[in-house]
């Protein structure tokens, strides 16, 4: 890990398309490579979390986007993860699609913990995945909602990651920055096999310095893994 003497954090964010059932291991040792300090991880089962945490030897959160199928089958329900090499707390879970069933995919919801440092530096992270398709203005609505969110609880240092599913959508991301944060450029992130459109991001505080951002160049060897690749950034902040 890198020194947190200027309040370093390494960030990754990756959809993993839980569903197909990706091989876990191989999950796990991408994400040591990385060597990130905190993991927003979208479209992921409960059990899987919990699994890839144990392999990693981290901690975890989950929370519920939507349950596709009966309670019988209550293990396949789809959601979001928060994992981190370090304990988090006061983990939030909102929904930011009112009045969606969450028995569709078309429910969407937020996933917030903080997580701190060695050093005793606080990282409010806000993950979430929103609406695909052609809906425009319901992603525009929802990163709304997430933003009003992060106005409300105020942290002091607050990351927004995950896949807003807003390829030429710039009027989505921008919803973030009244709130003091701002996307960090990067490259394609879907699909896997040769991506061609940004749909993940990893957005930071506005006076945040940017030391590194990285997403793989996909290929066969990531596609087998999911529809998406991961994106990692590292920022400072004082």
């Amino acid at each position: 890990m890198t020194s947190d003497t200027a309040n370093p954090w390494r960030v990754v964010t990756w959809n993993v398309r839980g569903s197909h059932r990706p091989d876990l291991a191989d999950l796990a040792d991408v994400i040591r490579r990385l060597d990130p300090d905190v993991v927003a991880i979208q479209e992921i089962w409960r059990s899987q979390a919990r699994d890839l945490a144990t392999r990693l030897g981290w901690h975890q959160v989950w929370a519920r986007k939507h349950h596709p199928y009966t309670p019988l089958v209550w293990w396949r329900s789809e959601g979001l993860a928060i994992l981190a090499t370090r304990p988090l707390r006061d983990v939030v879970r909102r929904s930011i699609s009112p009045g969606v069933s969450t028995w569709t995919y078309r429910h969407r919801v937020v996933l917030a913990a903080t997580v701190t440092s060695a050093s005793g530096s606080a990282l409010r992270v806000y993950d979430t995945h929103l609406a695909s398709g052609p809906a425009t203005d319901d992603r525009i609505a929802q990163a709304r909602r997430v933003a009003d969110l992060v106005a409300a609880e105020a942290p002091p240092l607050a990351i927004v990651a995950g896949d807003l599913n807003d390829a030429g959508e710039p009027e989505v991301v921008r919803e973030l920055h009244r709130v003091g944060l701002r996307d960090v450029a990067g490259g394609s992130t879907n699909p896997a096999i040769a991506p061609r459109q940004r749909l993940d991001h990893v957005v930071v505080p506005a006076d945040a310095t940017v030391t590194e951002q990285y997403e793989p160049p996909g290929g066969e060897e990531w596609a087998e893994l999911s529809d998406h690749v991961p994106v990692l950034v590292a920022f400072s902040s004082t």
